[in-house]
């Protein structure tokens, strides 16, 4: 019998230079094969080594992709940070300073996909740490952006009363939904099409105070409002009757239909509280107090379970965006148009936060498969808002002859859903302050 030829020695390299070799490794991996193949196995192989180089250097999978985001992102927003850093100076316009930074971040994410990939769409199954090192990221693009506010908003004189913290998070999570669908649309959404609803946004709002025009009942309504329990167990939290009926219904005998609702109800709680990377069949039946049997004999496997729970609650919400636009738009204003919708969605959105939290979670939270559909999903919703946005834009007396309706409609379903996720999770977002600083800028839209 032959012998087995010895595996070759792994050649010995500096630490630095290994680490660099291993970080290359790791997102060649990535960018060929896609985030769920990402392994210490699957590194080591790609490199030539063995696994206990990786943990020598890393400690484990976590700390390999958290080293990576960290080089990734130093290369990706050195450049951003520097567009949004500091006062651009007194002989800088906004407008222009607006429209040319969104033009070099979605130039900069085009001419390096596989690091923007990465820091637009880490892999999900990451540890908290990895998680809260995006959201760290966030919050500071989101405060160099506020900033910018203050300076372009009091140099152009306005809009005045503008929230700008706020609409610094809006900017964020707008131009990170941009930048995605650029990453997978490259042909029909270039750097330049995408970065026309900057001019032609600020077209639409001139400087000066708002009106003083009343807002719409409904806003009122949502601003009055109770803000919604949030996820993290703060005080007010109380699960919706049929989550806590579904919890506590354990393992007496039900018919089939009933135990399917319960094991949809008990897998949609924990997807709202602890996200998708915690859901798999053994905390399904935990938290339903039943055998693991008991949860397999209704799914056969937790993607069909998870299908199955969207496809429901794509159900629910379908029914609530259906009825987000007025039967007669004609009879409102631009601004009343827009403000009845919002103040529907959020509305919606309050009253049955369970469902949303797990409908909004951001897309590189979800597996592959739910991704696929989450981007389905929004198209549509964006084809659905098209409407909207043409009878907001015949009302309006600025020129409007060449926006872009399709651009503009993915920007506001993507506005909308950032301040559905605010809504949901951030205290510092309450219902009336979201109301009242949508108002503030949809009432110094000029009217037609």
């Amino acid at each position: 019998m032959a012998a087995t030829p010895p595996r070759a020695r792994t050649r010995r390299l500096p630490p630095e230079e290994r680490r660099r070799e291993l970080l290359d490794a790791a997102l060649d991996v990535i960018t060929d094969d896609g985030f769920d193949a990402v392994s210490v196995e699957a590194v080591a192989r790609r490199a030539g080594v063995t696994r206990p180089v990786i943990y020598d250097l890393f400690g484990d999978l976590d700390g390999l992709l958290v080293a990576l985001l960290d080089r990734e992102e130093e290369a990706a927003l050195g450049p951003l940070l520097a567009i949004v850093g500091g006062d651009p100076g007194d002989d800088v316009e906004p407008e222009q300073f607006l429209v040319d930074g969104v033009a070099a971040f979605l130039e900069a994410v085009r001419a390096n996909p596989r690091t923007w990939r990465l820091v637009l769409m880490p892999p999900r199954g990451s540890s908290p740490g990895l998680r809260e090192r995006i959201a760290r990221t966030r919050r500071l693009i989101a405060a160099r952006i506020t900033a910018l506010l203050d300076w372009g908003v009091a140099r152009r004189g306005g809009p005045l009363g503008l929230d700008h913290e706020l609409f610094a998070r809006l900017i964020v999570a707008a131009g990170e939904d941009a930048a995605r669908l650029m990453l997978l649309h490259p042909r029909r959404y270039p750097p330049a099409r995408l970065a026309s609803i900057a001019r032609d946004g600020l077209a639409l709002v001139p400087a000066g105070s708002p009106r003083g025009t009343p807002p719409p009942p409904a806003l009122v309504a949502l601003a009055a409002a109770p803000a919604p329990a949030l996820a993290d167990g703060r005080p007010g939290e109380t699960a919706p009757d049929a989550v806590a009926a579904a919890a506590s219904a354990g393992a007496g005998r039900m018919p089939r239909a009933q135990r399917r609702e319960q094991l949809l109800d008990v897998t949609l709680a924990l997807l709202a509280e602890e996200g998708f990377d915690a859901l798999n069949m053994e905390a399904v039946a935990r938290r339903a107090g039943v055998n693991r049997a008991i949860v397999y004999r209704s799914f056969a496997n937790v993607n069909l379970l998870l299908l199955a729970l969207l496809r429901r609650e794509e159900i629910r919400t379908r029914e609530t965006l259906d009825a987000l636009l007025p039967d007669d738009p004609a009879g409102h204003t631009a601004p009343e148009l827009l403000a009845l919708t919002l103040a529907r969605f959020l509305t919606a959105v309050t009253q049955a936060p369970l469902t949303y939290r797990v409908v909004l979670q951001r897309p590189e939270s979800a597996p592959l498969v739910v991704q696929k559909l989450v981007s389905r999903r929004r198209a549509v919703l964006a084809e659905r808002l098209e409407p909207l946005v043409q009878w907001g834009l015949a009302g309006i007396s600025a020129e409007t002859a060449g926006i872009d309706v399709d651009i503009v409609a993915r920007m506001l379903l993507s506005v909308g859903e950032e301040l559905a996720r605010l809504t949901l999770d951030d205290a510092a977002y309450p219902p009336e302050r979201i109301a009242a600083s949508a108002w503030a800028l949809l009432d110094v839209v000029p009217l037609g």
